[in-house]
């Protein structure tokens, strides 16, 4: 028996390109797994010995040819959505796992963990207003979140203020509009910060994320009408570390604290990241 067949439980049924080095995997895992809780993930793996996408600098650190390279993904699917699991992956040129991914078609096995856990969740909330702050492949949680309860009309504020570099790179942007218009408990804020970049002509926001957050969040508080206090609204971050570390540094002297079981917090922060790949 071989290595592939003893370890590869999941088949990649379609992917989509967002942009050069982003886009939505769809793995259907050969056991659907129980309904799961919207902003957890799980691991995906291939072999060592599985070929890299042409022209990538060499790997960070050389895989075992006859063992799985696996990281953690947050789920873009809604909780309910078992059967097919829906992931936004950022390509790491240097890493080992994501330029094998990226020679993965339709059709070909990797392997997906045995658990969806984590806590980086709704159920976690502190106050009725959820602040969702996420650039690039950082969407996936939240995407997930915001499907899984607009639909069920919670009594929750949502904002999903959106990062990126370019308006190609606003992965599911026609998707966040149409629940915006749909929804009167969603507010949807994307903005680019290089402009000059983009041949579309992008006319919306400009800038990076951490502006919403300065003069104790008077820009988020006119665009939302969201305050930006611990005991009146939670803050979620997922994405680029340094974004995370700058928006964080703004919001502890405000009062808030990162979440954790033991000691609850208005700040959730999600800790993994993929820059080693």
């Amino acid at each position: 028996m071989s290595l592939e067949s003893q370890l590869y439980n999941a088949t990649l049924v379609a992917r989509s390109d967002h942009a050069p080095g982003l886009a939505t995997f769809y793995v259907r895992p050969d056991t659907p797994f129980d309904p799961f809780i919207s902003g957890q993930y799980v691991t995906l793996g291939l072999l060592g010995a599985e070929p890299r996408k042409p022209g990538v600098p060499p790997e960070y650190h050389e895989a075992n040819p006859e063992k799985l390279v696996q990281r953690a993904y947050s789920i873009a699917a809604a909780g309910y959505e078992i059967d097919e699991l829906e992931f936004m992956i950022s390509l790491v040129d240097n890493g080992s796992l994501t330029p094998r991914l990226w020679e993965l078609k339709p059709g070909d096995r990797l392997a997906v963990g045995k658990k969806i856990v984590g806590t980086f969740t709704l159920e976690e909330m502190q106050t009725r207003t959820a602040v969702m702050v996420g650039t690039g492949s950082g969407l996936a949680p939240f995407i997930s979140m915001l499907r899984q309860n607009l639909t069920r009309k919670i009594d929750v504020q949502f904002v999903l203020l959106h990062g990126a570099p370019r308006r190609s790179e606003l992965a599911y942007l026609t998707e966040f509009r149409a629940l915006e218009k749909a929804c009167p408990n969603f507010t949807y804020i994307p903005a680019i910060s290089r402009p000059q970049l983009d041949p579309a002509g992008w006319r919306g926001m400009t800038g990076r994320l951490t502006q919403f957050f300065a003069k104790n969040g008077s820009l988020l508080t006119e665009m939302a009408g969201v305050d930006l206090d611990p005991s009146k609204s939670d803050v979620y971050l997922c994405g680029n570390p340094n974004m995370i570390n700058d928006i964080h540094a703004v919001l502890d002297p405000l009062g808030y604290t990162k979440h954790s079981r033991s000691k609850p917090g208005a700040l959730h922060i999600e800790e993994y990241w993929r820059e080693k790949e």
